[in-house]
């Protein structure tokens, strides 16, 4: 087999729903580099919020918070920060609607609210503490992603409104803020030119609403079996649980790794 340059997305997919990372998967990650195989990640999250999986994975080459931040050997080869005028828009927008909001800058990540429960139980999720409070931090700073937290039937106050932003629901209380050109995908497409693969030797496993883009471009795209049903539907091939091996199980199946 040719060797490939495989993407692993975070939660749901590394990590299962405790954040933990199987052994299974500890097993496949180690076994598709002595294959020869490139294995890098793709995220929502940040770098200082994945140091812990790059230490057990020795993962050194990720596209991070939805292709903002772009790193190969651990190194920062590109970055992309929110456009500050549209980004002081949904500030706006957001304080009107009374919505909170997390800016991520390079190496920390603020909230624009001193407390809020609904930022608190989101983050939660990700064992995440609350931001520290920062409520200007995007004038005077790059903002390489913003969270806002909604429910999502007040989806439609800022869907469609914003020329250079776009929105990806993680969590029923919050969405990502990313720019309407960026994307997993796109991170993806620059490491495969840097490192001289065509997309179609690419694979990415992932799980969620904002997998969906570079699952549809690379060769071959990996739903696991925890995955959203709009993942399923557009992915090459679905695996297993990411609890039940399905890191382990895709990569035997697809033949990235012996028995």
């Amino acid at each position: 087999m040719n060797k490939k340059l495989i993407f692993f997305d975070i939660d749901g997919t590394i990590y299962d729903e405790n954040k933990e990372i199987p052994e299974s998967t500890i097993d496949a990650i180690k076994n598709l580099k002595e294959a020869g195989h490139i294995v890098a990640i793709a995220t929502g999250r940040a770098p200082y919020m994945f140091k812990e999986v790059i230490k057990e994975t020795g993962i050194d080459t990720f596209v991070s918070l939805n292709g903002q931040i772009v790193v190969y050997n651990g190194e920062i080869i590109s970055k992309y920060p929110l456009n500050k005028e549209e980004l002081t828009s949904i500030v706006d927008k957001a304080h009107a609607n009374n919505h909170p909001l997390v800016f991520f800058g390079e190496t920390a990540v603020y909230a624009n609210v001193e407390s809020d429960n609904d930022i608190s139980e989101s983050l939660g999720t990700l064992k995440m503490d609350y931001p520290e409070y920062h409520n200007t931090y995007y004038l005077d700073h790059p903002v390489y992603q913003a969270l806002i937290f909604h429910a999502d039937d007040e989806d439609d106050k800022y869907d469609n409104q914003f020329n250079a932003l776009k929105f990806y629901r993680w969590h029923p209380l919050s969405r990502d803020v990313v720019p309407n050109d960026r994307s997993k995908a796109e991170g993806i497409k620059e490491l495969s030119d840097k490192l001289g693969f065509p997309l179609s030797e690419v694979v990415a496993f992932g799980d969620g609403p904002n997998d969906v883009e570079m699952i549809t471009e690379v060769g071959c795209g990996v739903a696991m079996g925890n995955a959203v049903d709009a993942l399923k539907e557009v992915c090459d091939f679905e695996t297993k649980h990411v609890s039940e091996n399905g890191i382990y199980y895709a990569c035997k199946e697809l033949g990235l790794i012996d028995e």
